[in-house]
């Protein structure tokens, strides 16, 4: 390949005071010589800098044109030199889905030189019409990342991702059952999905998340106490799950059962030591206290389906199983139940965490105070 020569020169522009640079960088195909002109600088040194920017740029430009790398190309290089060996495994399952399933077969094909911030807006308003805009976010700053690399490692001079503008997610409707639809719920559940009712049932009974439920292990239930401890959680990303321990040096969290659910966990366990019995240490191997039929672990999809199904024929509202985490700490405080300890039932941080979250039953229970002032003082 022919060298190409570049050269540049700034000048002042006796009219107007200002200055400006002339850049040639060789002939076209034509014959013609390829001539870049820049003007309007104040200073000099402020043209010599853009000039030496621009020469910087259209070099990198020549050597990223030569090397015909692909974005589907650049990602999977991205996956095995950085993710791979700088993520924990969960993340990079969740990295390796996005861009295998959404973000190669969308825009794979383009040079990664060639790519524009315009096209990573037509692929998020693509990807709006079937996914959340949370999750149209997460492509976004997974490549924002990527392309920041890019450029670190010097196949790109800009990230163009900059340029784009992800949605803006909305924040999800709380949504809660009463005690009266809580207790219709665990009525049709047990009759009409017997695997999913003790899972069903333990989440409005405890506030629990729903990765904890899946993660708690009958090591972690103590019936002389009557509490169980939450050590780990359980997480599914491409198809893959993950035991996620709690942080070290973090006290595990203590929650107290109620005896309809003591009394629950009590059958369960005797079900499941004698079906280990019965059929030995491959069944249920991680001695999960919420598990399917085949003693395996519960998929997030598989409970959220059964919810949805119970719900329909209970004929109630549509809600998501986070929300039965809602509902726990709905029926508490709205039987008074003081904040603190609806906090530590939930394991946030710190109060008002609780607080901001319930606000609209706080302020019912800061009006129950205040008639309870009128009633006490003159």
């Amino acid at each position: 390949m022919e060298e190409k020569k570049m050269a540049g020169y700034p000048k002042k522009d006796d009219k107007s005071g200002t200055y400006y640079f002339v850049l040639e960088n060789g002939k076209g195909v034509d014959g013609k010589r390829k001539r870049i002109v820049r003007k309007g600088f104040k200073k000099l040194g402020e043209a010599k800098e853009a000039m030496k920017k621009l020469m910087l740029e259209i070099s990198n430009s020549e050597n990223f044109e030569e090397s015909n790398m692909s974005l589907s190309e650049y990602l999977i290089y991205w996956l095995e030199n950085y993710a791979e060996t700088n993520t924990k495994p969960k993340t990079f399952a969740e990295y390796e889905k996005i861009i295998k399933k959404h973000l190669q077969p969308s825009l794979g094909h383009i040079l990664l030189y060639k790519l524009k911030s315009t096209q990573l807006q037509s692929y998020y308003k693509e990807k709006l019409e079937g996914l959340s805009a949370q999750s149209v976010l997460h492509h976004h700053r997974l490549l924002s990342k990527a392309l920041n690399d890019a450029v670190d490692w010097e196949f790109i001079n800009k990230n163009v991702a900059k340029g784009a503008k992800p949605p803006k997610p909305v924040k999800s409707e709380m949504k809660t059952l009463n005690v009266e639809q809580l207790n219709l719920l665990f009525k049709t559940a047990k009759g009409k999905s017997p695997t999913y009712f003790p899972v069903i049932y333990g989440a409005a009974h405890t506030g629990m998340r729903k990765s904890e439920l899946m993660g708690l292990n009958w090591q972690n239930v103590d019936f002389t106490s009557n509490k169980l401890y939450i050590t780990q959680t359980i997480t599914e990303a491409n198809g893959k799950y993950f035991f996620n321990p709690i942080p070290k040096g973090k006290k595990p969290r203590g929650l107290k059962l109620t005896a309809e659910l003591s009394k629950l966990l009590k059958e369960l366990k005797d079900e499941y030591v004698n079906l280990k019995k019965d059929l030995g240490k491959t069944y249920n191997p991680h001695n999960l206290v919420f598990c399917n039929s085949k003693g395996n672990i519960m998929a997030p999809s598989e409970i959220t389906r059964a919810l949805k199904r119970v719900l329909k024929a209970a004929g109630l509202p549509d809600i998501r199983f986070h929300d039965l985490r809602h509902s726990h700490a709905s029926v508490l405080l709205s039987a008074n139940i003081h904040p603190k300890i609806v906090s530590d039932r939930l394991g946030h941080s710190k109060i008002g965490i609780t607080l901001d979250t319930y606000s609209h039953l706080t302020d019912s229970l800061e009006g129950l105070a205040v008639e309870s002032l009128d009633e006490l003082l003159d």
